[in-house]
């Protein structure tokens, strides 16, 4: 399936997001060849939403002029996805620094399968976590895996931490899948820097996280995942309370989008050959 990240309405502008003006192009040359007639400006406004929403309908999709994956598999001819496991992204293909990303995760591409097998998610996932918390050890200092990240100084202390950030002074999160060093032995004690412990402790952590939320929520499937993502940032407890507040599951993670972010990261794994 030759996967294409999400339009919508503004997209393809050089105020909005330029960097998909030939995405929008090649969906405006594909409607053109179904006789819609639109101009190639590689800009997603009211008249190419219209021909999508009117696309939609002919189709028997749900006409909200957003061409995600299962339109743009009608417009393609190909095989309808499955909804409950699609990755969809709206970044571009060419992002620069997701192809950066891209090149670095393909190195440790056997750990971060094995990983997902472990906590039985799809390995795009894996990619867009390890994305989000240290753009693959592009983020850390030094880069690379035995590199640290979160550098911000904390006012408690801790019987293994007495001044506001770790006595090597490095920064919280450790490695490649920012393991942080008050809450977990392992980035004090353990093989933190060895890229293939990080990424498999790492997944244990959502596995964790995961499990906790499906046996205390009636949530399944992607709302599940999301969840579980978002526990993986901000701890499981954190997320179960922003359910019993009748919040997103996202509003106590960092920026309150790490989930949506993390899985949107995830999508662009996908399109670029990760299932």
């Amino acid at each position: 399936m030759a996967s294409r990240p999400t339009l919508r309405l503004n997209d393809g502008f050089d105020h909005t997001s330029p960097d998909l003006a030939d995405e929008v192009r090649e969906l405006q040359e594909i409607l053109n060849q179904e006789g819609y007639g639109l101009g190639l400006d590689g800009h997603f406004g009211r008249e190419t939403e219209m021909a999508v929403k009117r696309f939609q309908r002919e189709h028997g999709l749900d006409d909200d002029g957003i061409v995600g994956a299962m339109t743009w598999a009608v417009i393609l001819g190909e095989t309808l996805p499955d909804p409950a496991m699609s990755l969809d992204t709206s970044f571009p293909r060419n992002d620069q620094s997701l192809l950066a990303q891209l090149a670095e995760a393909n190195t440790y591409r056997a750990f971060i399968e094995e990983g997902a097998r472990l906590c039985g998610v799809r390995p795009a996932v894996i990619c867009g976590v390890g994305s989000r918390e240290s753009r693959w050890g592009l983020a850390l200092k030094p880069k690379g895996p035995t590199g640290t990240g979160d550098a911000t100084r904390r006012s408690n202390t801790k019987p293994y931490r007495q001044g506001p950030l770790p006595p090597d002074g490095g920064g919280f999160g450790r490695g490649l899948m920012q393991i942080d060093y008050d809450a977990h032995e392992f980035a004090r004690s353990g093989d933190w820097q060895n890229a293939k412990s990080n990424i498999l402790y790492g997944c244990q952590v959502l596995k964790g996280t995961i499990s906790i939320i499906e046996r205390r929520t009636d949530l399944k499937g992607l709302s599940l995942l999301r969840a579980g993502i978002a526990g993986y940032n901000c701890g499981p407890g954190n997320v179960l309370k922003a359910l019993q507040q009748g919040r997103d599951v996202d509003f106590f993670t960092a920026h309150r989008d790490y989930s949506r972010d993390a899985l949107n990261r995830a999508g662009w794994f996908h399109l670029h050959g990760w299932d």
